[in-house]
């Protein structure tokens, strides 16, 4: 079933509502600060043990108070169902997902939006993410190129799994300064989504690539879905 675009006055392309985003997404970017605090910097043994004390209690009060929350059963349908996003809107699954969410505390900081046919993602890493001093770890990085390629498939209104993923590390990812990830769709053969991905420094679209990475992702359809 083809897609209609969402309205283009729409700046975020939320696909599961959250009625506290705001205050979700705060509260997690100050436990990110805090992480890539912690790992940055020392400190004496009573203030860990107080960190320790109060993130153990908040823990324990946050799983007493409600039940988990468990994802969506409809993910995928709805890829068949919803409107695309607009070009430009910011696109968000899940206001926790992994690696990209704003209200998740263990991503990173990604502004992710609809780039014409494909997708485009602006992702700055902090120092709980760095390996080689002043690089990004190899692993985080590859998590976002196929968290990328995952929304591409939300930008192309289709339903997909990751069926092969090829990374071409050129340079490294710097933390703490912006990259950039354009994701895009080369070919189609039936079930077959040929998807490549390009990462560079910055925002300017001649930078050399950091990154080039090519991938397969398998079309689920409406019809198997059903």
């Amino acid at each position: 079933m083809p897609h209609d675009d969402a309205g283009a006055g729409t700046d975020l392309h939320l696909i599961y509502p959250d009625p506290q985003l705001d205050q979700r997404s705060a509260a997690a970017g100050s436990l990110r600060r805090l992480a890539h605090a912690f790992v940055r910097h020392r400190t004496d043994p009573e203030t860990l043990a107080e960190i320790a004390a109060w993130a153990e209690g908040t823990a324990e009060q946050l799983e007493a108070g409600s039940a988990p929350v468990a994802r969506p059963a409809d993910y995928f349908a709805r890829r068949y169902t919803d409107p695309r996003p607009a070009d430009g809107a910011e696109v968000m699954a899940f206001s926790d997902r992994a690696f990209s969410g704003p209200a998740n505390p263990t991503a990173m900081e990604v502004d992710m939006r609809r780039h014409g046919d494909g997708v485009r993602a602006v992702v700055t890493f902090g120092a709980a993410f760095e390996s080689a001093p002043g690089r990004a770890h190899g692993g985080s990085v590859c998590a976002v190129v196929d968290d990328v390629l995952g929304y591409l498939m939300v930008c192309l209104g289709i339903a997909a799994y990751t069926a092969r993923l090829e990374i071409d590390y050129r340079g490294g990812v710097p933390i703490d300064e912006p990259v950039s990830f354009e994701g895009r769709e080369t070919r189609r053969e039936g079930r077959k989504s040929h998807v490549e991905l390009t990462v560079r420094a910055g925002d300017a679209p001649d930078a050399p690539p950091l990154i080039e990475a090519s991938g397969l992702f398998v079309i689920v359809t409406a019809d198997q879905l059903a």
